[in-house]
């Protein structure tokens, strides 16, 4: 169990000043750039007001955040917010694990699942409180071929659709795009025999679907590892068996609705590693955003994170 570290952000006038760093990805979210401009100025102002140190670092291109990030370890930040959506998030994380500079969020994805997960507001006035009178924790990671995922990694049919959207018109649409490229895809996806390596012990079947959650929440709404926690030292995994179509769409509502029943349609684990082989690959999403395609590795970093959250969080996603 990690236990809470329970610190005061606000500092007084004889410690160091707390040094802020916002990194925003322009191109997230459906805001316009004038309008998140002003947005960025108001934060700045609010936390200036707070006797922070606060800048603002933009992203330019793919990998940007993390660089960013790596700079502001270097430069000792206290706090480097990640201004976007969860893929920018999980491109801080990269620089941000093991580090004593703690990730804090202004949501501005087109899901914003950690936000949610957490019960951060989606509006930049109540994020920004947050970031002053929230509260920091330890959080573990996942990780899978070598790199971290706070959220999720999706393996199959929603690897396929991110897969699908990635780099094409559709993902100017947001969660329409997604939405149509499921529609499209879904009738057809005849799922694929895995073998997965669970701790010590190997389990073979045909998937629809592998979830392996650090966290509970999926794509903002349904919860198919819904016994994660997030400060454990454990990973869950949830194994959606092969289904005709009709039932699937039995399945998709059982977990919408989050009925008992889901138990009955999946496989469920916890584990500390994890290996999943198929004999064609088979893609994968990490925290929402294109990954590569399996076989795909997993452990976790217990504890390897410290994040800002607010100072009474939804029940169930820490012990």
């Amino acid at each position: 169990m990690q236990l809470d570290e329970l610190e005061n952000l606000s500092h007084s006038s004889d410690s160091p000043q707390f040094f802020a760093v916002i990194i925003a990805n322009p191109a997230s979210g459906n805001v316009g750039f004038s309008l998140q401009n002003r947005h960025f100025d108001e934060t700045l102002a609010f936390l200036r007001a707070q006797g922070w140190k606060a800048e603002l670092w933009y992203t330019q291109s793919a990998g940007d955040g993390e660089k960013l990030a790596r700079k502001a370890v270097k430069q000792q930040v206290n706090l480097v917010i990640a201004a976007g959506g969860d893929g920018t998030i999980n491109e801080i994380i990269q620089a941000l694990a093991g580090s004593e500079t703690a990730l804090g969020v202004l949501p501005g994805g087109t899901v914003n699942v950690w936000a949610r997960e957490l019960g951060i507001p989606l509006d930049d006035i109540g994020a920004r409180k947050v970031l002053v009178h929230g509260q920091t924790r330890r959080i573990d990671l996942g990780c899978v071929n070598g790199r971290y995922f706070l959220l999720m990694v999706g393996i199959g049919f929603d690897g396929e659709v991110t897969q699908a959207v990635e780099g094409k018109p559709l993902k100017r649409l947001g969660i329409l795009g997604y939405t149509l490229a499921v529609l499209w895809l879904g009738p057809g996806y005849r799922g694929f025999p895995v073998v997965a390596q669970i701790d010590r012990y190997v389990v073979k079947t045909r998937a629809l679907q592998i979830i392996v959650g650090n966290t509970q929440l999926y794509a903002g709404a349904v919860k198919f590892t819904w016994q994660a926690h997030c400060d454990d030292g454990l990973l869950d995994l949830c194994i959606v068996r092969k289904r005709s179509l009709w039932g699937r769409l039995v399945v998709a509502k059982d977990f919408i609705l989050r009925r008992a029943q889901r138990r009955l349609w999946v496989r469920y684990d916890t584990f500390k590693s994890l290996k999943i082989e198929t004999p064609e690959p088979i893609p994968y999403q990490i925290d929402g955003e294109a990954g590569g395609f399996t076989p795909a590795e997993f452990s976790v970093a217990p504890g390897i994170l410290k994040v800002i959250v607010p100072q009474k969080t939804p029940q169930g996603l820490f012990t």
